[in-house]
Parts: structure tokens; sequence; C-alpha cells
């Protein structure tokens, strides 16, 4: 077996267990809380992150969009630059950051705790700046990144996204959603021609 397939089924391996861990790392109290917040809000959910939790901050507003939730990625750099003004007392804010202190994300929690706007952070840091300002603080219990380094992010963020996938798929089973609602917010690509051809 060569050195590289042996650590790419390590990684896969990783990922497994990490996923599998989450039920053990979060409680029902924690998830009911999570639900909760996104089941209730009245306004718009404007989802941030930089770097790679900004990628996975667009994956999860999609979703949610997906889903009939009213999300928005947020881009951190433009907010802080005028964006934030979209916000108000009725909307959540979600930010996703494994260290929790990026001055990109910590620059906004002034003007959010200004307009009233509850917060969600995701972090690994419950002692970080977004985790005090928050409402809600998730955190993956990641114990190791797939990198050789142990520093980038990458466990960590699959375990973010899995867990807003399990949300939002709750989010489905509650309201009734089914395949006429999806094709209303899905028609294109793949996903529409098919539920376009299910009887």
């Amino acid at each position: 077996m060569s050195s590289a397939w042996q650590q790419a089924t390590t990684t896969w391996t990783l990922y497994s267990e990490a996923l599998a861990g989450l039920g053990d790392h979060l409680n029902e109290a924690q998830w009911q809380a999570l639900m909760a917040e996104l089941r209730g809000c009245r306004g718009k959910i404007a989802v941030t992150g930089v770097g790679t939790s900004g990628i996975a901050a667009r994956k999860i507003a999609h979703m949610l969009a997906c889903v009939e939730r009213p999300a928005i990625y947020l881009n951190a750099t433009d907010a802080a630059h005028g964006d934030l003004g979209f916000l108000g007392a009725d909307d959540l804010v979600i930010m996703i950051s494994r260290g929790g202190n990026s001055d990109e994300l910590t620059r906004l929690l002034p003007g959010v705790a200004a307009k009233n706007v509850p917060l969600i952070s995701v972090t690994e840091n419950g002692g970080s700046a977004i985790a005090r300002a928050a409402r809600l603080v998730i955190s993956t219990g990641v114990k190791r990144e797939a990198d050789p380094l142990n520093m980038l992010a990458t466990t960590s963020i699959m375990l973010v996204i899995a867990i807003f996938d399990a949300a939002c798929a709750c989010l489905m089973s509650e309201s009734g959603y089914s395949k006429e609602t999806l094709l209303s917010v899905h028609p294109g690509g793949d996903v529409g021609l098919t539920l376009r051809q299910t009887p």
C-alpha cells in the first residue's frame, strides 16, 4: 500500500469517526436550542465566516434557503463596509470561526449588538470574542484536523457542515416539505429535471 493511499484512507476514517462522535459531543438540549433559533427566526438568517469558514457559511446559507428559510451569506469584509445595514432585530446572525477571534468577525460584533440581532457562534473556543457575544455557542468537538500539521480547517469544517445539514433535514421534516416545495425553489439542474419527471 502506497503511503499516499494510506494517508487518504486514514483521512476518511478520521472524518467518519469524527462525524459519528457528534452525537456524543452535542446533547439534545443544545440541538433543541439550535433548532429553536433557526425555526423561530422571523427575519433573515445571515451566515458569515472568513477563509474556509466563509466557504462553509456560504454552503450553510444556501441549504437554509433551499429549505425555505430566508438565509443569505454575509461577506464579513463587505459587512464592515456597510452591509450590516440590512440587519434588523428580527434577524439572526450565525458566525463560524474555529478560533473565534478573527478580526473580520470581531469588528462586526458591536454593530450586531447595537441592532439587537441575536448571534449564534460556531467555534471551538468557548472563551473567544464571538462566543462571549453569542446567545448560543455550538462546537464540533473536533479532536484532529486531517492535514499533517493539524492546522487547516478540514475535519472541523466537515463537522460544521454536517451539523447544519442535519438541522436543515429536521426543518424539512417539521414543515412537511414536499417534492413540490423543493421543485418550487430548485427548478434547475438534475434535481429539477428529476422532480418534474417523478410522478
